[in-house]
């Protein structure tokens, strides 16, 4: 089950995933540092790979976003969770869907319903399927873990155990 899309690393807060393909760790890597963003962990797959980072700057005045688009141009795709957006505010997660250097889609798992980006509604099936919006939509404890579960499957991402 996807129940890292909370505090995937609890010895951290406030981590982004990001499953990456198309581009090199290597480059990956150097362009979060470029944002001044701390790589934490990564895996490399066959497909897609993964690579964790804190969130904020380690400068403690940048708050600002990454710019994902800038590090994936070329045939680049980033799907990007923010698993904790500010943990003391208590914010749900949020995702990013960028390819060659667009964002095709991003939303906040406490509105599934209201996504923005260049093609808003390419994960909608998926999260209809999933039941997590719609009509027939249940809602329950697990909705973010069914929300990542339904993201996954659309996307092919691969699994990312953690313990």
């Amino acid at each position: 089950m996807k129940h890292w899309v909370r505090r995937p690393l609890p010895q951290h807060e406030e981590i982004n995933v990001v499953f990456f393909r198309g581009i090199s760790t290597d480059a990956l890597t150097r362009g979060l540092l470029a944002e001044r963003r701390l790589p934490i962990a990564y895996g490399i797959g066959e497909d897609w790979s993964v690579i964790m980072h804190d969130m904020l700057s380690w400068e403690s005045t940048d708050h600002d976003l990454v710019p994902y688009g800038q590090l994936c141009r070329r045939g680049g795709e980033l799907a990007v969770f923010v698993t904790e957006p500010c943990v003391a505010k208590a914010h749900a997660p949020a995702f990013e869907y960028y390819r060659a250097g667009q964002l095709i889609t991003h939303f906040s798992f406490e509105d599934l319903s209201r996504p923005g980006g260049g093609d808003p509604h390419v994960l909608v099936p998926a999260l209809t399927a999933a039941k997590v919006i719609g009509s027939e939509a249940v809602i329950g404890d697990d909705d973010d873990e069914r929300t990542v579960q339904a993201i996954a499957e659309f996307l092919s991402l691969p699994e990312l155990d953690m313990p």
